[in-house]
């Protein structure tokens, strides 16, 4: 053996330790990504693909036949997939770009995950349309490529004015989901429309109008909508925490920091179930029922989420809790609609808002 073979497996043991940290610090927080999309679309397929339902080719033979729903589909897709792919295309671990490795095989990996872990669209449009299918994948992930690769430009900053010390934590908070969560809101988008289209499925099947089409379209929307939303408020949970130092140095009550906190949480809420309703009712027709239980429902559901972010924001799980508690939180939705029917929605609004006043910034 000679001494250039002899050094051969040390060169490359670097470089293969060099792929599997890349891997994980690059496709292991694009799978975690990928986690709530693939939960939003399993609960959509339990609707739509049920035993009596529509079948995969079906759905996709619409999606090709129909350029509107073609159109709405490939959206919803992107809106949802876009962010997963921009951890693998534009990746934050770029310090590894300095390190000796194999960048070849690292973007071979990396293109076998942009298909990966489109996992719900890759079985939808391969059992749908078989090889015409793979082509629409492979069209599909080409494009989320191309989106997530770009960049917008940043806007240059302003001195903001603000004269009321309320008025100035809301806007902190909405800075920090556009600027921190965009990919979280871009993919919350996606997922609302997801759940409204699971409630509108649910109310034209089951042939049910008024109120009792409302109530059940806003329980699905409240569940559905959870891993729409849990991404958001662990930024603004962040963001309550970091801004606790200058609340208190500038003599800012706790009250206000709540306001402040409850305001941002039940933005992204509202905006949610706003989106999913309007899906809802144009799949299941119009209902003068369900924008106010599903909106109220919203509300309610962020009081209790703002609550349980109030609790635990100082626990080093909170993030965890967060998630558990907006899951719970969606139950007890649940339980008030099947219980109260429409009126549901306001014993939400009065269970998350006893809840806070119990609670301390």
């Amino acid at each position: 053996m000679t001494r250039a073979s002899a050094d051969e497996p040390r060169r490359a043991a670097p470089r293969t330790r060099w792929l599997a940290v890349w891997i994980r610090a690059v496709i292991v927080p694009a799978a975690r990504r990928a986690d709530a999309t693939w939960l939003g679309c399993a609960i959509v397929a339990a609707v739509i693909f049920g035993p009596t339902a529509m079948r995969p080719g079906d759905l996709t033979g619409l999606a090709l036949h129909d350029p509107g729903a073609g159109a709405v589909i490939g959206a919803t897709w992107l809106l949802v997939f876009v962010p997963v792919a921009r951890m693998i295309v534009r990746p934050p671990a770029r310090y590894l770009d300095s390190l000796p490795g194999n960048p070849r095989a690292a973007r071979l990996v990396g293109a076998l995950a942009l298909i990966g872990l489109q996992l719900p669209w890759l079985v939808l449009w391969l059992v749908g349309e078989g090889a015409l299918g793979a082509g629409v994948v492979l069209a599909t992930t080409l494009l989320a490529a191309a989106l997530a690769r770009w960049q917008p430009v940043a806007r240059p900053p302003r001195f903001p004015v603000w004269r009321r010390a309320g008025a100035a934590l809301r806007a902190i908070h909405l800075r920090g989901l556009r600027r921190r969560a965009g990919d979280a809101l871009m993919r919350g988008a996606g997922l609302a429309v997801l759940a409204g289209l699971a409630a509108g499925l649910l109310v034209r099947n089951n042939q049910l109008d008024g109120a009792p089409a409302g109530v059940l379209g806003a329980s699905v929307i409240a569940v559905v909508s959870v891993p729409a939303q849990v991404g958001a408020a662990l930024v603004t949970l962040a963001t309550h925490r970091e801004t606790a130092w200058l609340a208190m140095s500038s003599g800012v009550s706790g009250a206000t920091r709540i306001a402040a906190l409850v305001y941002a949480v039940a933005v992204v809420h509202l905006a949610a179930a706003t989106i999913a309703v309007a899906v809802a009712l144009w799949i299941a027709g119009a209902n003068p029922w369900l924008p106010p239980i599903a909106l109220g429902t919203a509300l309610g559901t962020a009081l209790g989420e703002a609550r349980g972010m109030l609790i635990h924001q100082a626990s080093p799980s909170a993030p965890a809790r967060v998630v558990v508690g907006a899951i719970v939180i969606a139950a007890v939705a649940v339980l008030c609609l099947a219980v109260l029917g429409a009126t549901g929605a306001l014993a939400m609004i009065a269970i998350g808002a006893a809840a806070l006043l119990r609670v301390k910034a």
